[in-house]
């Protein structure tokens, strides 16, 4: 029988991403992950062998092979992951970039776009792309390079409502 594996450690009975994992003593165990909002699922092996990292439809789940919790769950809506030279993995969902270091921890960029972010390429330690900007009558769509070294961006939608380094949200004050 699977076991339910949730970020909220709720029982979870639907259909999931189901994988089998297989201890080091050789025994095997299935989980049923609970999967976020699209359809992104996978499994990718981390820098540290006792971690792996499984997307179950947009969502992360941080997990040991030999144990039945999750060492960390995030995310709900990550479109696309895209592997480092130097065994990082980048994801994105609709505002913003994460980075999922080889050892299994992460962190997220400020947010790149109002509502959406598409065409993501990765040159060196550069992320570039475009991001969504509905606040003219014309859809546009606009460049943006984000360096996951530095954490500094250029570019993007949301920096050009800034005003003087505020935040796209202070603009008004």
């Amino acid at each position: 029988m699977y076991i339910p594996v949730t970020g909220d450690d709720e029982p979870y009975y639907s259909q999931g991403f189901a994988v089998r994992f297989y201890r080091d003593d050789k025994s095997d165990w299935v989980a049923n992950f609970k999967p976020g909002w699209t359809g992104l699922s996978g499994i990718y092996e981390l820098d540290n062998p006792q971690k792996l990292l499984v997307i179950a439809g947009g969502t992360c789940y941080v997990m040991n092979p030999n144990d039945t919790k999750q060492f960390s769950v995030f995310g709900v809506g990550y479109e696309n992951v895209i592997k480092t030279n130097d065994c990082r993995f980048i994801l994105h969902d609709l505002t913003d970039i994460t980075v999922i270091e080889s050892n299994g921890d992460h962190w997220n960029s400020d947010r790149i776009s109002w509502d959406g972010l598409k065409d993501l390429r990765l040159e060196g330690n550069l992320v570039t792309g475009l991001s969504y900007d509905p606040m003219n009558d014309a859809d546009e769509w606009i460049e943006f390079n984000y360096n996951i070294d530095t954490k500094e961006m250029t570019g993007g939608s949301i920096k050009r409502y800034e005003k003087k380094g505020k935040k796209w949200w202070q603009i008004w004050k």
